[in-house]
């Protein structure tokens, strides 16, 4: 049997994000692994790190794995700077107590960091060989093997702005991390600026199929940057 790890919380409760429009369309609550694609350094790149802070600040006890962590973070926001952490790692970080609370809310900044756990010794006649998987493939185990009763945000990053009018597939290699995020996050979220208020944002994926594709006008004012 699938160990499940963390507090069981109430379905409907959702993070709150610094964003109301966003707390709404990601649905951050139970179990939920959703994901967020931003362009490589735009201000909207750091949404995990942002929306970490502001639950922590919130009262929520958060893990935050990130390779550039905030210069004060709140009491309740621990911090995990693993280059590569794994599933295991992941797993665990949600029993940890912090300010002897229970983990409520994970982040994954720059999700492709996750590392493959090493595979069990095989006894058949053929061992397992990592070369018959793609690297894609492999990311996209790292994630589902990541197994939690609390929500989990991961987030990464395109080079390119991104095109809204088009599905990630019509302009992005399939084992880009953003397309693998499409196959393990409900709900893909990209986000693109559209005003200095606001941004644009495409469901690529979604639970609810009938939103899928679909696109919002989010609020979305840029936070000071001395606060995070």
């Amino acid at each position: 049997m699938t160990e499940i790890i963390g507090d069981v919380q109430d379905p409907a409760e959702m993070m709150p994000t610094p964003w109301p429009d966003l707390t709404q369309l990601a649905e951050l609550n139970f179990r939920h692994k959703v994901g967020i694609i931003a362009q490589r350094g735009s201000r909207e790149a750091k949404v995990g790190r942002d929306v970490a802070v502001h639950a922590a600040r919130a009262g929520i006890p958060v893990v935050l794995f990130t390779g550039y962590p905030p210069a004060t973070p709140p009491a309740k926001l621990l911090i995990d700077e693993t280059p590569a952490p794994t599933a295991t790692q992941i797993n665990s970080s949600a029993k940890k107590l912090i300010v002897g609370q229970q983990p409520r809310l994970i982040v994954i900044e720059r999700f492709e960091r996750l590392r493959q756990e090493d595979p069990e010794p095989q006894w058949d006649d053929a061992p397992y060989d990592p070369t018959n998987e793609s690297w894609g493939d492999r990311l996209m185990w790292s994630v589902r093997d990541v197994r939690v009763e609390i929500p989990i945000l991961f987030t990464t990053v395109v080079d390119p702005v991104p095109d809204l009018s088009r599905p990630l597939f019509k302009w992005l290699h399939v084992d880009h991390p953003a397309m693998v995020m499409t196959d393990v996050c409900k709900p893909t979220l990209v986000v693109a600026r559209t005003s200095p208020d606001s941004v644009e944002a495409r469901l690529e994926v979604d639970p609810h199929e009938y939103r899928t594709g679909t696109l919002s006008t989010l609020l979305w004012e840029p936070l000071d940057a001395s606060n995070t």
